[in-house]
C-alpha cells in the first residue's frame, strides 16, 4: 500500500542521514572527508521556502540531510515544471563545480527539514585534489538531466492521466510520500484541477482510494499500466 498526501497538513521530515551516507561525499576518502566536514553547514527550513532562485548565483553545492527538496523550472507565462524532487542524501547545485556562473533550476523545499551546503570554492579544491571525483560530480548530473529530460518530453506529449500516474509512482520511490495538490500537479505539468479530476476517476476506477487529504494506491499494477512503466 502506498500512501499520498496531497492536502496540506503537516509533512513528515523523515529521519536523518550522515554526510558519510550522502551520494558524492560516500566516494570520499575517510581522512578527507574529516577535513570536509568542517566546512559544511547546515541550514535548517520549512516546507515551501526558496533557497535558491534560477539565474542566481552558483555559490555552493547543497545536500539535503532531511526533507525534500524539489528543483523547478519557471516559464515567461508563468507556468511552473518540476524537475525533481530530492530526498536526504541527494545533492543539488553540482554545476557550481561545471564552471556554471548561475544555477539553471530554482530550488524549494517541498517539506520541513535540514539540508548542508559547501562553498563553491572549496568544492572546486576537492576536485582539483581527486580528478575521480569529478566523474562522480559528472555521472550524478548526466543521471539527473537524463531524468530530467524523460519527465519534460512526457508533458510535452502525454495525456493528462498518465502524467498524473507518473507523477504519483514518482512521489513514492520507497512506497510512501507526502504532497501538495499544487505539487502534484506541477510534477504532472497540469493544473491542480486536472489533477484533481484524475484523482477522483482514479478512485471510482478502484484504483486509488482517499479520505481527507490522502490517497491509497490500491492498485500499483493499474497505475503503472496507465502511466506506460507497467515493464520498469
Amino acid at each position: 500500500m502506498i500512501a499520498i498526501i496531497v492536502g496540506s497538513e503537516p509533512v513528515h521530515t523523515g529521519p536523518d542521514i550522515a554526510i558519510e551516507e550522502a551520494e558524492f561525499f560516500r566516494a570520499l576518502p575517510v581522512e578527507r572527508l574529516e577535513r570536509v566536514k568542517p566546512l559544511l553547514t547546515e541550514k535548517t527550513f520549512e516546507r515551501q521556502k526558496v533557497l535558491y532562485f534560477e539565474g542566481s548565483p552558483a555559490d555552493r553545492l547543497w545536500v539535503v540531510r532531511r526533507g525534500e527538496v524539489r528543483l523547478y523550472k519557471s516559464s515567461p507565462s508563468g507556468q511552473i515544471t518540476t524537475l525533481d524532487v530530492l530526498g536526504p542524501g541527494e545533492i543539488f547545485g553540482a554545476v557550481s563545480a561545471l564552471e556554471q556562473d548561475a544555477y539553471p533550476a530554482s530550488a524549494e523545499t517541498v517539506s520541513a527539514g535540514s539540508a548542508w551546503w559547501l562553498k563553491r570554492e572549496a568544492f572546486q579544491r576537492m576536485l582539483d585534489e581527486d580528478p575521480r571525483l569529478t566523474v562522480e560530480i559528472l555521472q550524478i548530473v548526466s543521471r539527473r538531466l537524463h531524468d530530467a529530460h524523460d519527465r519534460l518530453r512526457s508533458l510535452a506529449h502525454d495525456p493528462a492521466p498518465r502524467r498524473v500516474a507518473l507523477a504519483l509512482l514518482r512521489a513514492a520511490p520507497a512506497g510512501e510520500a507526502q504532497v501538495t495538490r499544487r505539487a502534484l500537479a506541477e510534477a504532472a505539468g497540469t493544473s491542480v484541477e486536472t489533477a484533481i479530476r484524475v484523482v477522483r476517476r482514479l478512485e471510482i476506477g478502484g484504483v486509488v482510494s482517499g479520505d481527507v487529504g490522502r490517497v491509497r494506491i490500491l492498485d500499483e499494477a493499474i497505475l503503472r499500466k496507465i502511466a506506460g512503466t507497467e515493464d520498469n
